[in-house]
């Protein structure tokens, strides 16, 4: 049976769902079907547990690492990997300043490198901290950085904050791994 490029999008899409698009779909017949094409492979994602760390009143600019080993199941084909990170940052002081920081990652403690910069700009970051709190959340795709070798990588953020001892920074660090079977 030959299907055009179109019923292999249906298809697709209905492998990809938990939700049935319509009432009386045999999704058997239909998973059956879709084993026989070799073109068809199913996304998985799997996501690390995050790595989440505490700094106190940070005077430094390198704030601490999260270390993840991602593990790829035997016989997979890496997609694509993404790095959720999260950083949330406290002050405690009235004097109203501002945090620019960026994401670094490196492989294997291979050196880093930037993953996202935001310290071009004051409002990119982490802006108006006035005895307030403030948070940022990104998801940064890193699959050129992460292979399926099992080895491990260091995250961090690197900050730059015109009233840094005041600071309280809580960071966290989630990798999403997509791979088919």
């Amino acid at each position: 049976m030959s299907l055009t490029p179109a019923e292999r999008l249906i298809i697709q899409a209905l492998l990809l769902s938990d939700a049935t698009p319509f009432d009386g779909a045999d999704i058997a017949a239909i998973l059956t079907e879709a084993a026989q094409l070799p073109n068809v492979q199913r996304e998985t994602e799997w996501a690390t547990t995050a790595v989440c760390q505490l700094v106190a009143n940070a005077a430094a600019v390198a704030l601490t690492v999260g270390s993840i080993t991602p593990t790829f199941p035997t016989g997979s084909t890496r997609v694509r990997a993404i790095l959720v990170a999260s950083i949330h940052a406290m002050n405690h002081e009235d004097e109203t300043h501002h945090i620019k920081f960026k994401v670094e990652g490196q492989k294997a403690g291979g050196g880093y490198g930037d993953l996202l910069d935001l310290t071009a700009v004051d409002v990119l970051g982490l802006v108006n901290l006035d005895g307030a709190s403030d948070a940022w959340c990104g998801a940064i795709d890193v699959t050129a950085l992460v292979d399926a070798s099992g080895a491990a990588y260091d995250f961090r953020f690197e900050v730059d904050s015109d009233n840094a001892n005041d600071v309280d920074y809580t960071t966290c660090f989630t990798l999403v791994l997509v791979y088919t079977m």
